[in-house]
């Protein structure tokens, strides 16, 4: 099974985000400061009063005892943190999981001259070019990223396109679902039309789209299955 353990998470309750990084939550009867490790809008997800998991920090020198991790919404639990998807998607990626992507040599964060990009498989005649989104959005079983302009996102598929453009690369677009109440998957149009339009222009070019499907629970985040996409 291709999962990524949790550490021991603390149950509290949401009260309000204070700015882009700072939450406010209640753990038993204290107000505690969290920080927040996404930079997405999260609105339909970070509401006052609902169940959320926190992740402590193991750093002394940080401001926030805490990381908001997990958050409940109708008994289905949500990760945000969107670190920890590429940790998720390198198991996949070292188990040959993903479809269309032959094992290789795996290199992480590699830099090239316009981007830093999240993984590149070699293989003896092919080089894949991956890049990985982290989804918390979904409305009526509909998962769709992104919650909100995106320009570092355009600027990816912007890049994908261009390199599957080269005879030797194959680009990828790994989009990981941190929930598992997703029936398919969709870009935002309403959030970031610029950015739907580049993924179906990426889609026309070659550029190939996967959409994983995860189950979280208080303890772990595991594979599910792969959906399809609505463009």
């Amino acid at each position: 099974m291709i999962k990524i353990d949790f550490p021991p998470l603390t149950k509290a309750t949401f009260i309000k985000r204070v700015n882009r990084f700072i939450a406010e939550v209640k753990i038993k009867e204290q107000i505690e400061l969290v920080h927040v490790p996404s930079t997405g809008r999260l609105d339909g997800i970070l509401k006052t009063g609902v169940t959320c998991y926190l992740k402590p920090s193991s750093n002394p020198k940080r401001k926030t005892a805490y990381s908001l991790f997990l958050v409940e919404d109708n008994n289905v639990k949500i990760c945000i943190d969107s670190l920890i998807t590429n940790d998720f998607v390198y198991q996949l990626l070292r188990k040959n999981e993903i479809p269309g992507i032959s094992i290789g040599e795996i290199a992480k964060e590699v830099s090239l001259p316009d981007e830093r990009i999240d993984f590149v498989v070699r293989n003896e005649d092919l080089e894949n070019y991956i890049e990985v989104k982290s989804v918390n959005k979904c409305d009526n079983g509909v998962a769709c990223f992104p919650d909100a302009p995106t320009e570092r996102g355009r600027k990816h598929l912007t890049n994908l396109i261009k390199y599957q453009s080269v005879n030797s690369i194959q680009s990828h677009l790994i989009f990981v679902i941190q929930r598992n109440d997703a029936e398919i998957f969709s870009p935002c149009k309403d959030r970031d039309p610029e950015f739907a339009n580049l993924l179906k222009e990426a889609y026309k070019k070659g550029v190939k789209l996967h959409i994983c499907l995860t189950n979280v629970t208080e303890n772990e985040m595991y594979f599910d299955k792969w959906l399809k996409i609505k463009l």
